[in-house]
């Protein structure tokens, strides 16, 4: 009885430290844009960074609303993009929605329908839709910034979301992970 016991104890050990020990990454926000909410952030692509994997790098945003978001203009950037401003920064570590795949445009209403989740990839492709009843809108940056195509810093960074005068962030460290929720 006491070998099952100590055995069990010794699993329980275990998986706690496992739990404890996992690759995690810990991200604070604040969201001020109505309707939209920064979702997850691919900021690690895994192995070295190269032109190839610059996909694995994205940022999420999601209608978390009831009704459609006019999402003409909303600029996602990077830390350094922000402090840079839009003319500094030019088209590096930022990207400003003007097409969803998906959605048509009327003059500068692109109206993000409620549910639905703009993806911002780092890399090129052809923008897209994808996942179940094509909630999800893929964009590409394709910018040639940043190392090898790679701006989101792999050791922390903060990732801001803006719209006409509101801003969204959500701030993010490395520890060991690959994305943040």
């Amino acid at each position: 009885m006491k070998k099952i016991l100590s055995g069990i104890t010794l699993t329980i050990i275990a998986v706690l430290l496992m739990a404890l020990t996992a690759p995690t990454a810990h991200a604070a926000a604040r969201a001020d844009i109505p309707g939209l909410q920064i979702g997850t952030i691919g900021y690690n692509a895994r192995g070295v960074d190269t032109w190839l994997n610059r996909n694995a790098e994205f940022v999420d945003i999601a209608n978390t609303s009831d009704k459609p978001v006019n999402v003409y203009g909303l600029r996602v950037e990077d830390s350094w993009a922000h402090r840079m401003g839009a003319e500094g920064a030019g088209k590096c570590n930022n990207f400003t929605v003007t097409e969803l795949p998906g959605v048509e445009k009327d003059d500068e209403k692109l109206e993000l329908p409620a549910g639905h989740v703009i993806r911002v990839y780092v890399g090129a492709g052809q923008p897209k839709t994808f996942g179940p009843g094509g909630r999800w809108h893929a964009v590409y940056m394709d910018h040639k910034c940043g190392y090898r195509g790679h701006f989101l810093n792999n050791l922390g960074d903060t990732v801001y979301v803006k719209l006409g005068g509101a801003i969204e962030f959500k701030r993010y460290d490395f520890r060991r992970g690959y994305y943040v929720r």
